[in-house]
């Protein structure tokens, strides 16, 4: 009889050990351990000082909006046997003057099986023969055409013609001293190769053509429209008129607004929660743009995850579903930023780098299964051949622009909006999850979903009182008695007063007469 109540005993104390273990909170991770494509990038240099600065960074935006997982690392640091990890492999070659690769990266290279794509001058004798490749220096000027765009007049390093007739050509190099034509770029099966790459200028969104197709990615591209410096102390007035503006054109966008991690029952923050809850019903987006890092982040000592969250949960309190992140690209190669930051989110805009501030950096990124490339309206503009020929770039872009400052300025930005062909996307008709520890939030087919509910997106401009007491007053010891103290002192220096006045004019009066006298 002991035993079976000392066994019945047992078995009530397992039960109630794996229910406390099953019953352990686990941090929210909005963006799923998905299998991503994994590329790895190998450099000589970073070209700093000459025109190839900033393209390996240009080249990982690019690898980020079609949705791989990227590792850069210089080829000098490369090891022996890792190549195989990966499916495909970028080498950039920046320097003029040629260095000798790894033995190691040498023996790798020729038993290699994945894609490789080659940007430079000297590429390899196995894919020169694959390509059917025929490079050769030529300081020249030409005229890059690719899709809907041209840029006139660059100086071309180098121009290589492919004899293989099954080869994949892309874009046009027109030579001005001689008027012939060679290719910016070429794929054959697994092989890729272009001779140059800058950033900023067109070549960079000429690689796009070509990744896209090395990448076998097969999803359309389309424009979407974003507004960027965002903040609770903008003008907000300002902002629901370009809602309505906007609205009534027909024009989806998308706002990228700062967040808020202190006082946030404050009047300021309810007006800019009102706001944005009225953006949300004029067919706007919201995103919430990472935080400003500033130089002394290191010594900082603060959860970025439970302010965050705490952020998206007062949006979603209030009815306001944001469905991503905008962000500089450098966040997504920290590994502080992406657990404490980017975590909840399953869809970034990566903007380039301005000032990057790493925490702890790492030469691996974190993809995402949504990734807009983002460029501003000028650089777009700038190498446009046809304003009413604006086909969609070949991955998902985000075109950005600040957000005005004043009316007039407004009124410029959505004039040009107005009469522009660029056709804008709906953000909310793709998917994209947030979640936190309490909330999850969604997009279904153009709609906004919170925690399995869809809402409807209709708000009305709500006034916000100014009367708020920011500090709680706390309870004083004889206040009532040092208010009448107070007031008796005033009745007694007010007497003193006359009465003094009163001895000052008795005193004139008596001086007056002893002096007629």
């Amino acid at each position: 009889m002991r035993r079976n109540h000392h066994r019945s005993y047992m078995m009530l104390l397992a039960l109630l050990v794996v229910s406390l273990v099953f019953s352990v909170p686990v941090p929210v991770q909005a963006a799923e351990q998905t299998s991503f494509p994994s590329v790895l990038i190998l450099y000589d240099s970073l070209g700093v000082g000459t025109k190839q600065e900033g393209n390996v960074e240009a080249l990982k935006r690019l690898l980020a909006a079609f949705r791989v997982q990227v590792t850069a690392e210089p080829i000098d640091s490369y090891a022996a046997g890792s190549l195989n990890g990966y499916s495909k492999l970028v080498e950039v070659r920046n320097r003029s003057d040629w260095m000798e690769e790894p033995s190691g990266f040498l023996a790798d290279l020729q038993s290699y099986q994945g894609g490789l794509l080659y940007i430079g001058e000297k590429p390899s004798d196995k894919l020169a023969r694959s390509l059917g490749l025929r490079v050769q220096a030529a300081r020249r000027t030409a005229d890059l055409a690719i899709g809907p765009f041209v840029e006139k007049s660059i100086d071309v390093p180098y121009l290589f013609d492919s004899t293989q007739n099954e080869a994949k050509r892309y874009g046009t190099l027109k030579i001005h001293s001689s008027g012939a034509s060679y290719p910016y770029g070429v794929l054959n099966g697994a092989n890729a190769y272009v001779p140059f790459m800058e950033k900023d200028t067109l070549s960079e969104i000429a690689l796009a053509y070509v990744l896209k197709d090395w990448l076998q990615d097969h999803q359309t591209g389309h424009y979407f429209l974003v507004f960027k410096e965002i903040y609770p102390f903008s003008d907000l007035s300002l902002l629901e008129r370009m809602s309505d503006e906007l609205f009534e054109a027909g024009i989806p966008f998308i706002v990228s607004v700062h967040p808020v991690f202190s006082n946030t029952d404050y009047p300021a923050m309810k007006r800019y929660i009102n706001t944005l809850k009225y953006v949300q019903s004029r067919n706007g987006t919201v995103l919430v743009e990472s935080p400003v890092v500033a130089s002394t982040i290191q010594d900082l000592d603060r959860s970025m995850q439970r302010q965050m969250e705490h952020f998206i949960d007062e949006l979603a309190k209030e009815g306001v579903v944001p469905l991503g992140m905008g962000t500089e690209m450098y966040w997504s190669y920290d590994e502080h930023y992406v657990s404490e930051g980017m975590a909840f989110f399953d869809s970034v805009v990566l903007y380039p780098d301005a000032r990057p501030i790493y925490k702890a950096k790492r030469n691996r990124s974190t993809a995402f299964p949504s990734s807009l490339y983002s460029v501003n309206s000028a650089f777009l503009q700038r190498y446009l051949s046809d304003d009413r020929l604006i086909k969609p770039m070949p991955m998902d872009t985000a075109i950005t622009f600040d957000f005005a400052e004043n009316e007039s300025e407004l009124d410029r930005l959505v004039d040009g909006l107005k009469s522009s062909w660029i056709t804008f996307e709906d953000y909310k008709n793709e998917a994209h999850s947030v979640k936190t520890g309490t909330n999850e939030l969604a997009s279904d087919r153009g709609s906004l979903v919170l925690n399995g509910v869809s809402l409807g997106i209709q708000a009305s401009h709500v006034e916000t009182s100014s009367d708020h007491v920011y500090k709680q007053q706390g309870k004083k010891s004889f206040e009532t008695w040092f208010t009448v103290q107070n007031k008796i002192f005033i009745v007694i220096i007010f007497i003193t007063l006359i009465v003094f006045c009163g001895f000052l004019m008795i005193g004139y009066r008596m001086y007056k007469r002893k002096f007629y006298k």
